[in-house]
């Protein structure tokens, strides 16, 4: 099939308006609604496989808007389409909408993220179209809704890549029975011409495109059932599936929020989250490094899953903004790798699973079984977010079914692959860098193993499984090698390794045990947060292309200095923001939405379970948020003014205990309960920190006693 490339011409309006929610400031106006921007002019610029232009998605098909008002172009992308010889994820293909008399029109799109829409209004003299388009959440299904706002006649022609209806195979070259086919069928509703049409002035039209693949149909022609949906559709139907799209976004939107001083900055945050949910959707196939919105058959990296941190970052900031559910295609990915995964360790001796750097679906590994880099830690970097599904859920059905036999292959392969030595636990023949050689204990590698087993020590427990293996694992607890360090102009710092790569000016793998790898934080031991703090001072990787993903974050987790960490975030979001809020380094995309999680981090921390308030806010700043998610299954919410928190509110999902760190240093706080338990009751907690118990379902209010 011949498809147009990509070459693109993005010339977009952006505007975000959201909601999120249902929360409203103090004046009434909705907190997302408000935060809403216009670019005047071309936008756009690429990144890789992506482009700038405004974007669309159900967490599987994913749609980018480009073009001028004469030619808007309709890039379609779906995250199944991937090439079983290319072992890479593709393009599927363009749909076009011509409008001659709109050349050299003004246009303005509006990203509206509340509802999910692209709106569009161009003009030239009496010649005027708007446009409203969305990527149906419920279903596989675009809708491009025209209307002529003009007081003259529109010729239109709908151009597709290949006809109105077509089949892309993305091996079609070389035919294998494993690659995929996926179907695009599309029609323009109350018109028989399948191409060509005219829309007078005041009358509204909708183009509708129908995007399956052969494992959305399940066996069944994916063709002949796009063509089959597309025939039934009806005005009727289109307006009922709108109705539906709008509900599903609502409801995402309820789940949480936050609402702090910068709006830049704010905005970025339900961005990151928009983006999330428009390309990762529990039971569809995990998005790559480019999200759905790829626009080439050749995008950097085969638009791959890579394991030493790219594939895990995009999810970071999910758990906390209380949308686990985004992350679960992730888990399936690594879990269909599980038998290669075993094939490759065993091949070298190794028990457990052993993971190259890059894989992608169905256990793809486009640059081959060898392709580590010499790095034995990359498993171990995809059994974090496995570890934070469950700590933040607290989902034991989950961890049974589809968590736990994974981390336990991970710890097969570390049991055997460490060395006990004079009373220590050795890794040895690591590279902490890609290909950087025989490292011995580097950091990120001995925090991953430190968090792997902690957990799983308590993962174990909950399940009631392996009792005689935790002897073990809490004997590697105790003898795993302490973190290398050495000094840097007059403070000790962490030693990149041990043995081997000592530093290196590049990325910002000297700070990720802290961050993602969780194996330090506010309650770590004075003398290693003070070696934290100071690697920060001497890295100082405030721009890194490699590095957003993880080191605001990081900062964030050891207490850095906050105003530091929100100019750090707010300068990278001016530089490398593209029209549609993703950030652009070049070297990769959807990955770096997971910077903004240093923003939850600075407003609610719950590491190693105790719950933190503003630990890393300035005290100069308000700020409010609502019903983030907590490790333990809480949900959490809470403002401050002045410096001064209140409106403090902890909804237990599971019937935890509950660890707080005083909000009111040296006063007590009164307790007052509400459901999980018959009636209601008061009480007061002091000292530093208190434990809570905890009901399901149970809502607990703080409140300084008076």
């Amino acid at each position: 099939m011949k498809r147009v490339k990509n070459g693109l011409s993005v010339v977009a309006i952006l505007m975000v308006a959201s909601r999120a929610c249902g929360a409203s400031s103090p004046d009434g106006e909705p907190i997302v609604g408000r935060q809403s921007f216009v670019i005047n002019g071309p936008a756009g610029g690429a990144s890789g496989a992506m482009a700038g232009g405004p974007i669309m998605g159900n967490g599987d098909v994913g749609v980018m808007l480009s073009g001028p008002a004469e030619e808007l172009i309709f890039y379609i992308g779906k995250n199944d389409s991937w090439g079983s010889l290319s072992q890479s994820v593709m393009a599927v293909g363009q749909m076009r909408i011509m409008t001659p008399a709109l050349q050299g029109a003004t246009l303005r799109t509006t990203v509206d993220m509340q509802h999910a829409e692209l709106r569009g209004e161009y003009a030239k003299a009496t010649a005027a179209l708007a446009s409203r388009s969305w990527v149906d959440a419920n279903r596989n299904l675009l809708c491009v809704e025209l209307s002529n706002t003009g007081t003259v006649q529109l010729a239109m022609t709908l151009q597709h890549v290949s006809g109105t209806s077509f089949l892309f195979e993305p091996d079609a070259a070389n035919p294998s029975p494993d690659s995929r086919k996926i179907a695009v069928a599309t029609r323009i509703l109350g018109n028989a011409d399948a191409s060509g049409f005219t829309l007078e002035p005041g009358k509204t039209t909708v183009v509708a495109a129908v995007i399956l693949s052969d494992l959305d149909c399940k066996g069944k022609d994916p063709l002949a059932e796009a063509k089959s949906l597309a025939a039934a559709l009806t005005p009727g139907k289109i307006a009922e599936y709108g109705a539906m799209h709008r509900q599903w976004w609502q409801a995402f939107w309820s789940k949480s929020f936050i609402e702090i001083p910068d709006k830049i900055l704010e905005q970025h945050w339900y961005a990151a989250l928009y983006i999330m949910a428009s390309c990762s959707r529990a039971g569809k196939v995990a998005p790559g490094l480019w999200g759905n919105w790829v626009t080439t058959d050749k995008p950097g990296w085969h638009g791959d899953f890579h394991l030493n941190y790219n594939f895990q970052a995009p999810y970071f900031g999910v758990y906390a903004a209380n949308h686990a559910d985004v992350s679960l295609p992730f888990y399936q990915a690594i879990n269909e790798f599980v038998p290669r995964g075993r094939k490759i360790a065993a091949k070298k001796g190794w028990k457990g699973v052993h993971f190259p750097v890059s894989i992608g679906p169905w256990g793809m590994c486009p640059e081959g079984d060898d392709s580590d880099w010499g790095q034995r830690s990359n498993a171990a970097y995809a059994a974090l977010n496995f570890i934070w599904y469950y700590q933040y859920t607290q989902d034991q059905e989950w961890l049974r079914n589809s968590g736990y036999n994974f981390l336990r292959e991970v710890v097969d392969f570390w049991e055997d692959y460490l060395k006990l030595e004079n009373g220590r636990y050795i890794i040895y023949n690591d590279s902490i860098h890609e290909g950087s050689g025989a490292d011995m204990n580097g950091v990120l590698s001995l925090g991953l193993v430190r968090t792997l087993f902690k957990n799983m020590l308590m993962m174990s427990a909950d399940l009631g499984v392996d009792e005689n293996r935790r002897a073990k694992w809490q004997d590697i607890c105790g003898k795993l090698s302490a973190y290398p360090t050495q000094e840097r102009n007059g403070r000790t710092v962490f030693r990149y390794t041990e043995k081997g790569m000592d530093w290196c000016n590049d990325n910002t793998l000297g700070i990720q045990h802290i961050f993602p790898a969780g194996a330090i934080g506010l309650d770590s031991e004075p003398q290693l947060l003070e070696i934290s703090r100071n690697m920060i001072h001497a890295m100082g990787r405030w721009s890194d292309g490699n590095g957003f993903a993880t080191w605001y974050s990081a900062c964030a987790r050891v207490g850095h200095d906050p105003k530091a960490i929100l100019a750090g975030l707010r300068t990278e979001s001016d530089k490398h923001s593209m029209p549609n809020r993703l950030l652009s380094y070049g070297g990769g995309g959807i990955e770096n939405c997971a910077g903004f999680n240093a923003i939850n981090e600075m407003l609610l921390q719950s590491h190693d379970g105790v719950l933190r308030f503003f630990p890393c806010w300035p005290k100069d700043q308000d700020a409010r948020f609502g019903s983030l998610r907590t490790v333990g299954a809480f949900l959490v919410s809470a403002e401050m003014q002045n410096g001064v928190v209140s409106g403090v509110r902890i909804v237990s999902e599971k019937g935890r205990d509950c660890v707080v760190v005083n909000p009111w240093p040296g006063k007590k706080a009164t307790l007052v309960r509400k459901g999980g338990r018959p009636g209601s009751s008061a009480e007061t907690k002091q000292g530093e920190r208190f434990t809570l118990e905890t009901a399901v379902n149970e809502t607990i209010e703080l409140s300084p006693e008076k």
